[in-house]
């Protein structure tokens, strides 16, 4: 249930409830907040932030945009949710700590379901049939590290994925990247592009914090692309996003054992397959070197592990190629 009109003109802000029984709470409501607002007739876009509670920068853009924001100034609707996953940010998690589980890995969700289930149902049945569009904004969390991008899925409508590619280039975040994932049927962006609606994503930052360079990417940036999207006047400033993609093989580069993870290459950074890119130290080895670890393509080094010590199967690198214009 909403508590708010989100119908009414101008600037609103409300939450939306869910029930969740506890052992010390019978009758607990989980409270999210929402703001809604609404200028002229237009597009309606869904902003979320905190689909998963340790990636910080979709939260605080929001909120900047809504609290900065004069709906006079917007044609069409803007609703937010800035902690989709509310007990997963307050806790700083990247799971629900009520259920344990990933939202973005049970759409479209169930209604009888534990909660983060129920979340995800009211998403895909609820609130993307109001929406033209829907931005998810995410960051690499605590186990990874980005350089800032957008992202979107590489859909079939030519006219949906021209919208798309525009907006997520708007944003102006270093590199906008194109692909499909292999797990994409349990997440969000399935049930938007499967409606036939613009979705984009990105990856702002990572490690588990929030940084001024990334919070302010993300503020500018979305405010960027939904003026792509047709919610303001500005014009959009040209952008120098690089377009690249993310082969479903060959791209990631994974541990092979625990050990603390030294990089030796920078985000954004080019690099040549079989190019040494780190080094694995094994604490718990006297009679071990470090292990090299080496690029498994040419391309642009797209992300990091963001915690120093890592195991056997963490990504410890992704590596991205550029799209030809």
């Amino acid at each position: 249930m909403i508590d708010i009109d989100l119908n009414a003109p101008g600037k609103s802000a409300g939450y939306l409830h869910l029930h969740n029984s506890t052992n010390e709470s019978a009758w607990q409501a989980i409270r999210l907040p929402v703001w809604c607002l609404n200028g002229t007739p237009g597009p309606t876009t869904l902003l979320l932030g905190g689909m998963h509670g340790d990636e910080y920068e979709g939260p605080v853009a929001i909120s900047n945009l809504y609290h900065a924001c004069d709906s006079a100034q917007i044609k069409g609707r803007i609703i937010a949710i800035p902690a989709m996953n509310l007990p997963a940010v307050m806790a700083g998690k990247r799971l629900s700590p009520v259920d344990g589980a990933n939202l973005n890995r049970v759409f479209p969700g169930d209604p009888r379901g534990s909660l983060t289930s129920r979340m995800a149902w009211m998403l895909t049945n609820e609130l993307i049939p109001l929406a033209d569009n829907v931005i998810d904004l995410h960051s690499g969390g605590r186990s990874l590290r980005f350089h800032p991008c957008t992202l979107l899925h590489q859909v079939d409508d030519p006219r949906v994925m021209h919208r798309a590619l525009t907006a997520a280039i708007a944003f102006g975040a270093p590199m906008t990247v194109i692909l499909r994932e292999d797990h994409a049927d349990m997440m969000l962006d399935t049930v938007v592009e499967a409606a036939g609606k613009v979705m984009i994503s990105s990856e702002l930052g990572g490690s588990g914090v929030l940084t001024s360079e990334t919070a302010a990417l993300a503020t500018k940036g979305l405010r960027r692309c939904l003026a792509a999207l047709g919610h303001f006047e500005e014009e959009v400033a040209p952008s120098r996003s690089e377009v690249v993609t993310v082969a479903q093989t060959g791209a990631h580069v994974l541990a092979e054992e625990s050990a603390i993870f030294e990089p030796l290459v920078a985000l954004g950074q080019d690099v040549l397959q079989g190019q040494q890119i780190a080094r694995a130290h094994l604490a718990d080895r006297s009679d071990k070197r470090p292990q090299s670890v080496f690029a498994v393509s040419d391309g642009k080094v797209l992300c990091l592990a963001g915690q120093g010590m890592t195991h056997r199967g963490d990504v410890l690198c992704v590596i991205a190629t550029s799209v030809a214009s």
